[in-house]
């Protein structure tokens, strides 16, 4: 088993110096897990720029970590919607961490596991000479530290400039003959890294690379049914490279680890042909079917039961195409934590291309009423957090301060219960207001979305109160909370909500706990048919959620997930993600 690991996406929007933007993104890293490497994106704006930049976000890491200061990789692609974009590398698992210059290794007990940051030369030579010494560099690495080539599992590649060309010859290409020398010593039987080749305004060449060795878990190559195989590439789609030398791009199209699915970059390519339209929303669509072809269950080992994205990264050529290209992929893997950049793509005729981090782990949302219940969950693979404050009555909307404090620490999606008292659920029309404005202070703070229901005496949905609360909540994820186990109509309650354009319906099967609502549970996912999400809560354990799961068809489940002490633990999240 490798150690467990996390990723987290950071945003800015702040204006003045890089040095300004940097120190606004570390202050909101949090410190409960220890940092492994940081990848900061930003707009360079030429040579100087990218070199200067680097300079001063390497300088404020070092200033603000210390001793501890993890790997910093700069890339010079402009993020879209920010001004710096950061993703942070966080070990929440098990393991001592040797750090390096330029690299680190994660020793347990079954094996280790060897990362680095990226490693470049820029401007010093073109990009043959720079992709040499690059991969010359991490020879260095992998052998003084006892590791060989075919260890490298995922591996990314930014070539500045990739689709021009020198001496009639593709930088790209050039890349792909020195990437196909620095392999030659392997055998490759186990099959290939997961990779991504994209280009980058400046920086010249710089290649990452994450490398296991000695780790009992899986570790496979995953083919795409509608693509063929990247190092399987014929001439036709082969640029001519320097003398008799033309190598494919050497990489899989994903790789499974343990239960983590590695996804290389991915677009519109089927066969090992480009999707030709030019149209940005319908290549977005292409590209969304590729990637789906991928990382259907059955695609990544034979009766695998699920996967879901956990981060999805997002390249754009053009800046006329990024809001067709935000929108449909943002509506299809909506929830998802995405971030989109500004690159060009080895094919001319792509707009697009996106990569990823996945599980095959079952999906759980995590009921919590603080930041440190919030941090178990999430450390035992949960996928959503559920914020709300005193339990005993059934949870009521937590402080602002309480919400805050989460969302600065929480790398996962946070949802918030919205809920102006315990008890029943008819509200008062003051009540509904509160609550109308407790939505707006979420919306505010960046929440995911909100939690939410309302009745009526007889036992209806309150159509008047939620589409207030829904008015609210424009923009947010909404799930509709068990105010529906206490309708007096299921399955016209819903019908309403998937009217009112919920997201998902919290419920153990109109009943008390999910056990005794089994057989409902499975008839709302029936009667749904993919229109909302149908999330079992109350009573979900690792001992009934696999059973529910292959009896109902569910998909999502929510439990508090307490341990020995009351309290969320990340030891029973796991057991219900991973058992």
């Amino acid at each position: 088993m490798t150690t467990d690991k996390y990723l987290k996406i950071i945003t800015t929007n702040k204006q003045g110096s890089i040095e300004s933007r940097c120190l606004d993104i570390l202050s909101r890293l949090g410190k409960d897990h220890l940092i492994l490497g940081i990848i900061f994106f930003f707009e360079a704006g030429g040579k100087e720029g990218y070199l200067e930049g680097e300079a001063a976000m390497v300088s404020c890491c070092r200033e603000y970590f210390g001793k501890l200061t993890p790997m910093v990789t700069c890339v010079a692609q402009k993020p879209v919607g920010a001004t710096l974009t950061a993703e942070v590398l966080y070990l929440r698992g098990d393991g001592t961490v040797e750090f390096n210059e330029d690299y680190l290794v994660i020793r347990g007990q079954e094996g280790a596991e060897l990362i680095t940051k990226g490693i470049h030369f820029p401007y010093d030579g073109d990009t043959a000479v720079q992709a040499g010494k690059v991969f010359g560099r991490l020879s260095g690495i992998l052998e003084g530290e006892g590791f060989i080539v075919t260890d490298i599992v995922r591996q990314w590649n930014y070539i500045q400039d990739i689709t021009k060309t020198s001496d009639g010859v593709q930088n790209y290409q050039m890349f792909n003959d020195a990437r196909s020398s620095f392999y030659s010593s392997g055998d490759w039987k186990g099959g290939y890294p997961a990779a991504t080749g994209i280009g980058c305004s400046e920086g010249g060449v710089t290649v990452s690379v994450y490398a296991v060795k000695g780790c009992a878990g899986i570790s496979k190559p995953i083919d795409n049914p509608i693509q063929v195989p990247a190092h399987k590439y014929s001439n036709k789609v082969l640029r001519e490279g320097k003398e008799t030398v033309r190598t494919t791009p050497k990489f899989e199209r994903a790789r499974l680890l343990d239960s983590t699915v590695l996804v290389s970059g991915t677009a519109a390519i089927k066969g090992e042909n480009s999707e030709i339209s030019t149209d940005a929303r319908l290549q977005s669509e292409a590209a969304i079917d590729v990637m789906e072809h991928l990382v259907a269950p059955g695609n990544i080992f034979p009766g695998c039961p699920r996967f879901r994205f956990e981060a999805i990264r997002v390249y754009i050529k053009h800046e006329e195409d990024v809001e067709a290209i935000v929108s449909t992929l943002g509506e299809h893997w909506e929830g998802v934590p995405m971030h989109f950049l500004m690159a060009d793509i080895c094919r001319p005729e792509l707009l697009l291309e996106l990569e990823g981090i996945g599980t095959t782990g079952r999906f759980l949302e995590c009921c919590c009423t603080d930041c440190g219940e919030a941090l178990e969950a999430q450390a035992g693979g949960a996928g959503r957090i559920e914020l709300c404050e005193d339990l005993p009555c059934g949870g009521v909307t937590p402080s602002k301060d309480n919400i805050a404090k989460v969302l600065s620490e929480v790398a996962i999606p946070v949802n918030v219960l919205i809920r102006a008292r315990g008890g029943d659920f008819v509200y008062s029309e003051e009540e509904i207001e509160e609550m109308a404005g407790s939505i707006g202070i979420c919306k505010d703070l960046g929440v995911n979305g909100v939690v939410i229901g309302a009745l009526k005496p007889d036992g209806s949905v309150d159509m008047e109160a939620m589409n207030k609360m829904m008015k609210a909540a424009e923009g947010l994820s909404v799930t509709f909370h068990r105010a529906f186990d206490e309708c007096n109509d299921p399955m016209k309650a819903l019908e309403d909500i998937i009217s009112l354009g919920c997201d998902r319906l919290l419920t153990a099967g109109h009943a008390t706990n999910v056990n005794d609502g089994e057989a409902m549970l499975k008839e709302l996912v029936d009667r749904a048919d993919g229109r909302i999400v149908i999330m079992a809560g109350s009573g979900v354990r690792p001992g009934n959620i696999g059973k529910l799961e292959s009896s109902a068809g569910l998909g999502e489940f929510h439990s508090s997930s307490h341990g020995a002490d009351g309290k969320t633990g990340s030891e029973t999240v796991s057991a219900m993600v991973k058992g």
